[in-house]
């Protein structure tokens, strides 16, 4: 029996066409969605989790607060004398304070490069090497004046920018030009998602986004033997917790990888919504093409009774037959939605979104 229903298959290969592909497409949407929503949230927890490797404690600038009568309190960010007490600590090793805000790179056409809310400036920080290990120059070196930046790699390249160029560079003031001193690969955020990061002296971007003498953040490196649980408990005195909040490299690491995981959860249910239709529209079309199959096929499982079939092969026949084409299109579905996974990074490569798969 299960030999005549493969022949039946086989026989009939056009009348079958649509349910194995209602089977195909609801498998390749429900496993895309999965393959692509997985390899998606792990690139990002890995990018987020780079972003903080060397970094024993971070402490992070909540600004100032505002009074009854909308009056700010407290001071705009972290201070160089907050930052010399915590390099003064026996068990720093070094300390680097950051500041950021928007900044947008034109190429030579004045085009902004990149996606505008991903376009960010922010200092650079060497610390007693001589280098800010958030970055890795490619080419040339970091700014050292105020008239001096540094460009990530892929802005550069899309601008066609090389060191010695000056480059014009918008901020929350006028546009202003710039020597372009270095080029820098970095698993900075902004310009993983298709952004622009651009690199001044850590005066110049005080003075852009914050104050002179004040920081956003605090990269805490801790010398070798030191636990970062206790460099954290000898910088908590330091700081003022109304104003500021200090948290270890690790916790910081974790609660984003937790932050990207029910982000992505929210975005893998509403692809997984479509899917669910796509599959509710599949199994009536399903339904009714093997109703209509049953239907023209009635003289032939008599003809199967008459010589001596029992009901119960008759039905199994019928079954063998569903699963046959069920696997068949599940298969074929399975290896489209993988491409399908593939053709989204690519679609987000397209676009400008540098997300590396990572295992």
């Amino acid at each position: 029996m299960f030999r005549t229903a493969l022949r039946n298959v086989l026989a009939h290969k056009a009348r079958l066409l649509m349910t194995v592909l209602a089977v195909t497409l609801g498998v390749a949407f429900v496993s895309g969605t999965l393959v692509f929503t997985d390899t998606l949230g792990k690139a990002l927890s890995g990018q987020s989790a780079k972003s903080y490797d060397g970094i024993a404690v971070s402490v992070t600038s909540w600004g100032p607060s505002r009074d009854e009568d909308g009056q700010k309190q407290g001071e705009p960010g972290i201070s160089q004398q907050t930052l010399e007490k915590v390099k003064a600590l026996g068990g720093v090793d070094s300390v680097s304070g950051r500041v950021s805000g928007f900044a947008g790179v034109g190429d030579e056409n004045g085009r902004l490069i990149g996606s505008g809310w991903a376009n960010k400036g922010s200092n650079y920080a060497p610390v007693k090497d001589g280098k800010d290990p958030r970055y890795t120059f490619t080419d040339g070196t970091g700014p050292a004046k105020d008239d001096q930046i540094a460009l990530d790699k892929e802005s550069a390249a899309k601008g066609g920018y090389k060191t010695g160029d000056k480059v014009r560079v918008a901020t929350n003031g006028p546009v202003r030009e710039f020597t372009l001193t270095g080029v820098f690969t970095t698993e900075d955020g902004a310009v993983n998602a298709g952004g622009s990061l651009v690199l001044f002296d850590t005066k110049v971007a005080q003075e852009l986004y914050l104050q002179p003498g004040y920081y956003d953040e605090l990269a805490v490196a801790a010398k070798a033997g030191t636990s970062a649980d206790k460099l954290l408990a000898d910088i908590k005195p330091l700081i003022d917790a109304k104003h500021a909040k200090a948290q270890t490299g690790k916790e910081l690491a974790a609660k984003q990888a937790k932050d990207i995981e029910k982000q992505m959860s929210s975005f893998s249910t509403m692809l997984l919504a479509f899917a669910g239709i796509s599959l509710f529209v599949g199994v009536f079309l399903i339904y009714n093409t093997f109703t209509m199959l049953v239907a023209q096929r009635t003289k032939e499982l008599a003809l199967l009774r008459a010589v001596g079939a029992k009901r119960g092969q008759v039905m199994r026949s019928v079954l063998a037959e569903a699963l046959v084409i069920g696997a068949t299109s599940a298969a074929i579905g399975l290896a489209a939605g993988i491409g399908l996974a593939v053709g989204m990074r690519s679609l987000m490569g397209s676009i400008g979104a540098c997300l590396l798969y990572t295992s």
